[in-house]
């Protein structure tokens, strides 16, 4: 099989054998919003034609937001309870114009009280992180632009809840009177604090979070403290990181858990959600983004029927 972990900002390819082993894998930064109208089967191509030329009766798996009504082929979110066997169900074939058949994987929707959430891409990490981790219960967190956490029974996605944690920092630290005052250098970006200031400061802004559950007016402070000396300006965006990764957590999960939390991101942003969480009781298991997404496309691919058309 051919798999592809397609998202917004980047592109991930596999090529996996029948058990889900991977034989090789590749990436490159052509996320959808990077592609043409009219060029997704060309980046496609580029990127693993000499595979589909290889293996040329492979089935081919995509999943991401190349199923997004900004991508290729827009297919309809499964209502969760949602296991892989669900979404695969769910999932939309098209054709290539060579005749090739390729299967594009759904993303999840659910609603909380009147209101709708989704989410595309991050289901399939979901149900790779819980073959990597052995686990079918509990909570999966996936950090990122838009953080989702995400309740897990018997397999399946039950519920989640998003949070737009990444984007809000950008937001402040670019675009308000609170990143104004974080130093930059004589490039225009933001410097980088020490590491023990970078700690102090993250974890500074963690504690107030949950001391204060009130976002709007703990925000403010990410400026008093710069103002009156009490934190140096360098660690201030550390400082913003902490309220904000420390709100999201003390929303989704209540003080002093004690379990393990899967966090499925990239080395350093799951670092900061580890410290995070030991300061309210829990332990992260730390899942890399590309190997959770290999697991989840492997164990998709596992579920094809043999003799599935490429």
């Amino acid at each position: 099989m051919i798999a592809l972990d397609w998202g917004t900002s980047s592109l991930r390819a596999f090529r996996l054998a029948r058990d889900g082993v991977i034989l090789a894998q590749r990436a490159a930064p052509k996320g959808i919003l990077a592609v043409p109208p009219g060029g997704f089967e060309a980046v496609l191509r580029e990127t693993a034609g000499d595979w589909l030329a290889a293996d040329p009766t492979a089935p081919l798996l995509l999943s991401g937001m190349v199923g997004s009504r900004q991508g290729w082929i827009e297919v309809p979110y499964a209502e969760a309870p949602a296991d892989a066997a669900a979404l695969l169900a769910k999932a939309v074939r098209h054709s290539l114009s060579d005749g090739r058949q390729a299967v594009f994987l759904p993303g999840v929707s659910c609603q909380r009280g009147d209101v709708p959430d989704v989410m595309r891409g991050e289901e399939t990490q979901i149900i790779g992180a819980l073959a990597l981790a052995g686990l079918a219960d509990g909570t999966v967190c996936t950090p990122g632009t838009h953080s989702k956490w995400v309740t897990v029974a018997g397999g399946a996605i039950r519920a989640f809840a998003t949070f737009m944690t990444g984007e809000l920092f950008a937001v402040l630290r670019d675009h308000s009177l609170l990143g104004r005052g974080f130093p930059r250098a004589a490039d225009g970006s933001f410097e980088t604090a020490p590491a023990d200031l970078a700690a102090e400061g993250f974890r500074r802004g963690v504690a107030h979070a949950f001391a204060d559950p009130a976002l709007l007016r703990s925000l403010f402070s990410t400026r008093t403290l710069g103002l009156f000396d009490r934190l140096p300006a360098v660690a201030l965006p550390d400082y913003l990181s902490g309220l904000l990764i420390g709100a999201e957590i003390a929303a989704a999960l209540p003080e002093g858990g004690n379990r393990d939390i899967p966090v499925i991101a990239t080395a350093g942003l799951a670092d900061r959600y580890r410290l995070a969480l030991a300061q309210r009781g829990y332990t992260a298991r730390l899942i890399a983004g590309e190997d959770a997404a290999a697991a989840g496309l492997a164990a998709f691919a596992a579920l094809l029927p043999e003799g599935t058309p490429a």
